[in-house]
């Protein structure tokens, strides 16, 4: 070997111990970007078990200890549940071994920052694990799983280490690409087509609240077995599990009272819309805490995702007081979930006197 290569073979080898050992430094402007740091607390470890897509135990570099890590801000397709009797059975849910793999390829045997809030109320859940942002080499796990449509948003406890207008960004990226959860988003053309969440006065649910449906494809579609959620952690609800046939450019309003009852209550509805009572009960959450997370999902019986909606009824001016529901004006286009006065979502909807069975 040449004293040229030597040189060359020694700088090389040195590089090589020197990013082997090197301390992890999170990217200051990458960090700033989606979390609130000075709401935020962290420590060190190396991880030494990935349980799924979401959840990952850590060695603190601390005090010695091992903390299961439950991520903020997302949550990543399920890879099995409990049957009747309390026995877990593995089921997963499309993509779960992606996520899961994703995870583990990343930080699997790995020194890792844990980003969490500094105030103890929202630094643990209800199974002690710690609520916490996952960040290597400057990279943050949580996002690039949205970014990547291996996780959706799940913010229901308004942690305040989260700026969630970023997170729901980066979930809307993968909607828009339709990537992997989004890849057969409105694969059977049934859309959203209006939302009543909140009538004026209406604290519970007593059946104006309603969701309406139309078939935009060129198919039937039987919405037997066809599941529902509002953005639980885990889990769906059963729509019906009977035949119940949608053709193609029929409309039909969902909601939870008998169909005689309903039609009642808006006498307007055209007789040759459909009507379906849902099998499990649902309701909208008339304080959501962030308002991003009023989320409706609409899951075929194979576990994808047909369609979703997110509410934010500050998107107009009296939609909550006034007595004026959600209608999809552009069908043609995709709900990112993306909100606010500069939100592109806002040209999809009007706010309007609830009109189900009409879509215009």
């Amino acid at each position: 070997m040449n004293s040229r290569k030597k040189i060359s073979y020694f700088i090389i080898v040195f590089i090589f111990c020197f990013v082997s050992k090197s301390e992890i430094i999170p990217k200051q402007n990458t960090l700033s970007l989606y979390l609130n740091l000075s709401q935020a607390t962290n420590f060190t470890g190396k991880v030494t078990y990935v349980n799924d897509g979401d959840t990952i135990e850590v060695k603190r570099d601390d005090n010695g200890e091992t903390e299961r890590i439950r991520m903020l801000g997302i949550n990543t397709p399920e890879e099995r549940y409990k049957d009747d009797n309390g026995d877990w059975i593995y089921d997963p849910e499309p993509y779960a071994e992606d996520a899961y793999h994703y995870t583990k390829n990343l930080v699997d045997g790995q020194s890792v920052y844990i980003y969490c809030a500094s105030d103890p109320d929202y630094q643990r859940d209800h199974y002690g694990r710690v609520l916490g942002v996952v960040v290597i080499n400057g990279r943050i796990l949580n996002v690039e799983l949205l970014r990547n449509g291996l996780a959706k948003r799940y913010l229901y406890n308004e942690n305040p280490i989260l700026k969630i207008e970023q997170w729901v960004k980066a979930e809307a990226s993968a909607r828009i690409r339709r990537i992997n959860l989004w890849s057969h988003y409105h694969k059977n053309r049934i859309v959203i087509t209006e939302a009543y969440p909140d009538p004026p006065g209406n604290e519970t649910d007593t059946g104006e609240e309603f969701i309406e449906i139309k078939n935009f494809g060129k198919k039937p579609v039987n919405l037997k077995n066809w599941l529902f959620t509002f953005d639980k952690s885990t889990g769906y609800d059963t729509l019906t599990s009977n035949d119940f046939v949608l053709n193609p450019g029929e409309v039909c309003v969902i909601s939870t009272i008998n169909e005689s009852d309903f039609r009642n209550l808006f006498p307007s509805m055209p007789q040759n819309a459909k009507y379906l009572k849902s099998e499990n009960d649902f309701w909208f959450a008339n304080n959501p805490h962030p308002t991003q997370q009023r989320i409706f999902y609409l899951v075929t019986p194979d576990k994808y995702i047909e369609e979703a909606l997110t509410f934010d009824l500050d998107w107009y001016d009296g939609l909550r007081n006034g007595g004026k529901s959600l209608q999809r004006v552009n069908f043609r286009e995709i709900e990112t979930g993306q909100i606010g006065e500069n939100s592109a979502d806002k040209s999809l909807f009007k706010a309007d006197t609830p009109n189900p069975g009409i879509v215009e």
